[in-house]
Protein backbone atom coordinates (compact mmCIF):
# COMPACT_ATOMS: atom_id res chain seq x y z
CA UNK A 1 0.00 0.00 0.00
CA UNK A 2 2.68 2.36 0.51
CA UNK A 3 2.35 5.05 1.98
CA UNK A 4 -1.15 6.86 2.92
CA UNK A 5 -1.36 11.02 2.16
CA UNK A 6 -4.55 13.05 3.14
CA UNK A 7 -5.43 15.71 1.00
CA UNK A 8 -8.02 18.45 1.11
CA UNK A 9 -8.83 22.09 1.86
CA UNK A 10 -7.13 23.33 5.07
CA UNK A 11 -9.66 22.46 7.94
CA UNK A 12 -10.54 19.39 6.48
CA UNK A 13 -9.10 17.67 8.95
CA UNK A 14 -5.63 16.36 7.59
CA UNK A 15 -3.76 16.76 10.44
CA UNK A 16 -5.80 15.20 13.39
CA UNK A 17 -7.73 12.37 11.21
CA UNK A 18 -3.77 11.56 9.84
CA UNK A 19 -2.72 11.35 13.53
CA UNK A 20 -5.59 9.17 14.20
CA UNK A 21 -4.77 7.01 11.36
CA UNK A 22 -1.31 6.14 12.35
CA UNK A 23 -2.01 5.27 15.29
CA UNK A 24 -4.59 2.67 14.12
CA UNK A 25 -2.07 1.54 11.80
CA UNK A 26 1.28 1.40 14.11
CA UNK A 27 2.64 3.79 11.03
CA UNK A 28 4.58 7.23 11.54
CA UNK A 29 2.95 10.42 10.94
CA UNK A 30 4.26 13.58 8.87
CA UNK A 31 2.32 16.45 9.32
CA UNK A 32 4.22 18.80 5.80
CA UNK A 33 3.59 21.98 7.32
CA UNK A 34 4.52 21.44 10.64
CA UNK A 35 8.36 19.70 9.17
CA UNK A 36 8.26 22.89 6.75
CA UNK A 37 7.85 25.16 9.87
CA UNK A 38 10.92 23.19 11.96
CA UNK A 39 13.43 23.04 8.74
CA UNK A 40 13.00 26.49 7.93
CA UNK A 41 12.52 27.38 11.75
CA UNK A 42 9.39 29.91 10.96
CA UNK A 43 5.62 29.98 10.65
CA UNK A 44 3.96 28.86 7.20
CA UNK A 45 2.61 32.30 7.37
CA UNK A 46 5.80 34.04 7.41
CA UNK A 47 7.43 32.32 4.83
CA UNK A 48 4.36 33.48 2.36
CA UNK A 49 4.82 36.90 3.48
CA UNK A 50 8.27 37.19 3.50
CA UNK A 51 9.48 34.67 0.63
CA UNK A 52 6.25 34.38 -1.50
CA UNK A 53 3.40 31.41 -2.33
CA UNK A 54 5.63 30.08 -5.10
CA UNK A 55 9.23 29.28 -2.69
CA UNK A 56 6.48 27.96 0.06
CA UNK A 57 5.32 25.50 -2.82
CA UNK A 58 8.94 24.33 -3.34
CA UNK A 59 9.51 23.84 0.18
CA UNK A 60 6.30 21.98 0.60
CA UNK A 61 7.03 19.53 -2.71
CA UNK A 62 10.89 18.90 -1.29
CA UNK A 63 9.43 17.96 2.10
CA UNK A 64 6.66 15.61 -0.25
CA UNK A 65 9.92 13.87 -1.81
CA UNK A 66 11.63 13.08 1.34
CA UNK A 67 8.65 11.95 3.03
CA UNK A 68 7.96 9.64 -0.57
CA UNK A 69 11.16 8.01 -0.28
CA UNK A 70 11.20 6.85 3.68
CA UNK A 71 11.09 3.07 3.71
CA UNK A 72 8.44 3.03 6.34
CA UNK A 73 5.08 3.81 5.22
CA UNK A 74 3.75 7.00 6.56
CA UNK A 75 0.40 8.51 7.35
CA UNK A 76 1.10 12.17 5.40
CA UNK A 77 -0.78 15.15 6.35
CA UNK A 78 -0.36 17.31 3.43
CA UNK A 79 -0.74 21.11 2.61
CA UNK A 80 -3.98 21.89 0.94
CA UNK A 81 -2.46 23.30 -2.13
CA UNK A 82 0.16 20.31 -2.38
CA UNK A 83 -2.05 19.04 -5.67
CA UNK A 84 -1.32 22.03 -7.29
CA UNK A 85 2.02 20.78 -8.58
CA UNK A 86 1.09 17.92 -10.97
CA UNK A 87 4.57 16.44 -9.95
CA UNK A 88 3.36 16.05 -6.19
CA UNK A 89 0.33 14.25 -7.76
CA UNK A 90 2.48 12.06 -9.45
CA UNK A 91 4.64 11.19 -7.06
CA UNK A 92 2.23 10.25 -4.15
CA UNK A 93 0.25 7.73 -6.91
CA UNK A 94 3.72 5.98 -7.35
CA UNK A 95 4.56 5.93 -3.65
CA UNK A 96 0.90 5.36 -2.03
CA UNK A 97 -2.62 6.34 -1.47
CA UNK A 98 -3.82 9.81 -1.62
CA UNK A 99 -7.07 10.06 -0.03
CA UNK A 100 -9.22 13.46 -0.31
CA UNK A 101 -11.02 14.54 2.92
CA UNK A 102 -13.84 15.99 1.81
CA UNK A 103 -15.51 19.00 3.36
CA UNK A 104 -18.51 21.15 2.77
CA UNK A 105 -17.13 25.12 2.68
CA UNK A 106 -19.33 25.97 5.72
CA UNK A 107 -17.52 23.26 7.89
CA UNK A 108 -14.40 24.48 6.77
CA UNK A 109 -14.82 28.05 7.23
CA UNK A 110 -16.48 26.68 10.94
CA UNK A 111 -13.23 25.34 11.29
CA UNK A 112 -10.60 27.69 10.48
CA UNK A 113 -12.63 31.24 10.80
CA UNK A 114 -10.25 33.19 13.12
CA UNK A 115 -7.15 31.18 12.49
CA UNK A 116 -4.52 33.66 12.32
CA UNK A 117 -2.29 30.95 10.42
CA UNK A 118 -4.06 30.64 7.55
CA UNK A 119 -2.18 32.91 5.09
CA UNK A 120 -4.35 32.59 2.25
CA UNK A 121 -7.18 33.75 4.16
CA UNK A 122 -5.36 36.95 4.88
CA UNK A 123 -7.70 39.00 3.00
CA UNK A 124 -10.82 41.22 3.16
CA UNK A 125 -13.76 38.95 2.75
CA UNK A 126 -12.07 35.16 4.09
CA UNK A 127 -14.96 33.19 3.40
CA UNK A 128 -15.03 33.78 0.04
CA UNK A 129 -11.57 33.25 -0.68
CA UNK A 130 -12.27 30.07 0.98
CA UNK A 131 -14.76 29.13 -0.78
CA UNK A 132 -13.21 30.17 -3.96
CA UNK A 133 -9.97 28.27 -3.12
CA UNK A 134 -12.22 25.13 -2.88
CA UNK A 135 -14.09 25.75 -5.95
CA UNK A 136 -10.79 26.41 -7.88
CA UNK A 137 -9.28 23.01 -6.05
CA UNK A 138 -12.08 20.31 -5.96
CA UNK A 139 -11.81 18.65 -9.60
CA UNK A 140 -8.04 18.12 -8.35
CA UNK A 141 -8.38 16.88 -5.35
CA UNK A 142 -11.62 14.32 -6.75
CA UNK A 143 -8.85 13.50 -9.43
CA UNK A 144 -5.70 13.29 -7.67
CA UNK A 145 -7.34 10.71 -5.08
CA UNK A 146 -7.74 7.03 -5.19
CA UNK A 147 -11.09 7.83 -3.42
CA UNK A 148 -12.50 10.39 -0.54
CA UNK A 149 -14.12 10.43 2.63
CA UNK A 150 -16.51 12.97 3.75
CA UNK A 151 -15.67 14.75 7.02
CA UNK A 152 -18.88 16.90 7.72
CA UNK A 153 -19.75 15.93 10.89
CA UNK A 154 -17.56 13.05 12.02
CA UNK A 155 -14.87 12.46 14.47
CA UNK A 156 -11.21 11.75 13.47
CA UNK A 157 -11.70 8.84 14.30
CA UNK A 158 -14.56 8.14 12.51
CA UNK A 159 -12.72 9.15 9.35
CA UNK A 160 -9.66 7.01 10.13
CA UNK A 161 -11.32 3.83 10.59
CA UNK A 162 -13.11 4.66 7.14
CA UNK A 163 -10.13 5.04 5.28
CA UNK A 164 -8.90 1.70 6.26
CA UNK A 165 -11.56 0.20 5.39
CA UNK A 166 -11.18 1.38 1.57
CA UNK A 167 -7.54 0.88 2.19
CA UNK A 168 -8.81 -2.89 2.87
CA UNK A 169 -7.84 -3.01 6.31
CA UNK A 170 -9.31 -3.60 9.67
CA UNK A 171 -11.97 -1.24 11.05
Amino acid sequence: MGHVYLVGMMGSGKSVTGKKLAELTARGFVDLDERIEARNAMAISTIFETRGEAFFRGLESSALADCAHETEPLVVATGGGIILRPENVELMSRTGTAVYLETSAGVLWARVRGDERRPLLKVADPCSKLEEILAARRSLYENSCRFRVKTDSKTAEAVAREILRELGGAS
